[in-house]
């Protein structure tokens, strides 16, 4: 007994003279500390490389990163300007009015367009939803679970956001699709100290573009150096399925979209969808034209340019031959409607209405040239089963 207490002294007095000998121990944690932070804070200081998009660009400044959307409605006007600061560090001395700040890594936000779903998910960080437009109406079975619990809230799409539900929320940011004119309740969330991040992926025309939008977010949550990864990853596996179909000489002919309110919103050559099918050579007859989003054209034109197109992609988001023709009558005369040669990308797609083309769509744009291969060069892909689209029966 006597030796355990002479050894509990000795102990005590070597601790004693430890702390002697390093009087700065507490600068030293400090130290540590700042170490472990400047280690989380590491992968704000990698700045991608942008390859594809158009849309927006990545530059650091003098210990903060300004990203820079364009504005696709007015070439050459600045959409909107942010500085990326990490929570460690100070602000910059001087900051345009313009600009929005905002302190990384995020840790919560609340995205408002079901695209970002499929974004989130691809950088590993949609655990940081906190709300989403319709809570109701989420394909991802996680995601979906969360919202039954309360876990993540609706808080409304764009032109109706539930402000005072965000604000209560308080998420980090506030990410939505940017509009040619942003809204007054945009606005007023900027002013309640809530960044509004817009998310403009789907005004660019090619796939690998749309999907490179996530080194845009990933810089939000300093994952710029495993999205520039994931990202590589995804081109190579675009190129490769591309490569599969560049020997092929004949292609079937194909018609898209469908007639609304008596106006037929033609993909354009330059569209996501006319990029696609240039990809998978489909014979498409808008493939010169130059537009980006859609071709307004009347019934009339459509039936003569294009009643004999082999297959039909994109009819809304019909079930049935059947509901399809309920449509309108006329659908009937297409000859891809009497060959039964008529797809549509509703094959995961909730009896609610949720699709998954919607959510990880973006992020999947080698699967969906695979669907699109699949259909028109079957051959090509004989074993391959379509993920996103469906034939009506």
């Amino acid at each position: 007994m006597a030796y355990r207490f002479l050894y509990l002294i000795v102990g005590i007095c070597f601790i004693g003279l430890l702390e002697s000998c390093h009087p700065n121990q507490s600068g030293r944690t400090g130290e540590r500390k700042a170490a472990l932070q400047t280690s989380v804070d590491s992968g704000f200081f990698y700045t991608s490389t942008v390859k594809y998009a158009e849309g927006f660009s990545i530059k650091m400044r003098n210990g903060f990163k300004e990203i820079i959307v364009n504005d696709p409605w007015n070439k050459g006007k600045i959409f909107q300007s942010y500085y990326l600061v990490p929570k460690s560090s100070k602000l910059p001395d001087s900051i345009p009015a313009d600009v929005q700040v905002v302190r990384t890594p995020v840790k919560t936000l609340a995205a408002l367009s079901n695209t970002h779903i499929g974004i989130l998910k691809f950088l590993g960080v949609a655990d940081r939803i906190v709300a989403l437009s319709l809570s109701d109406h989420i394909y991802d079975k996680e995601l979906s679970r969360k919202a039954e619990e309360g876990k993540i809230q609706g808080v409304g799409h764009a032109h109706q956001i539930n402000f005072e539900k965000i604000v209560e929320l308080s998420p980090e940011i506030v990410m939505l699709a940017g509009f040619m004119t942003k809204t007054k309740q945009e606005k007023k969330l900027v002013s309640a100290g809530l960044p509004v991040v817009y998310n403009i992926e789907w005004m660019e025309s090619d796939p690998l573009a749309r999907a490179e939008w996530a080194k845009f977010i990933a810089a939000f949550f300093n994952k710029e150096k495993e999205a520039d990864k994931l990202f590589n990853d995804l081109d190579q596996r675009y190129q490769k399925v591309k490569s599969l179909v560049q020997k092929i000489k004949s292609s079937p002919s194909v018609v898209s979209g469908y007639q609304f309110k008596g106006i037929w919103y033609m993909p354009g050559g330059k569209s996501y969808l006319g990029q696609v099918l240039r990809d998978s050579k489909g014979d498409y007859c808008w493939l010169s034209d130059t537009t980006r989003g859609s071709i307004p054209l009347s019934f009339e034109v459509v039936y003569e340019k294009q009643a004999n197109a082999d297959i039909w992609f994109g009819p809304a988001q019909c079930a049935s031959l059947e509901q399809l023709k309920n449509m309108d009558e006329r659908y009937t005369l297409f000859k891809a409607y009497k060959t039964g040669q008529v797809y549509c990308c509703t094959k995961r797609m909730t009896a609610s209405g949720a699709n998954d083309w919607w959510e990880s769509g973006i992020m999947k744009p080698d699967t969906v040239l695979k669907d699109i291969i699949k259909i028109l060069h079957p051959e090509v892909l004989p074993d391959y089963e379509l993920y996103f689209y469906k034939k009506l029966n």
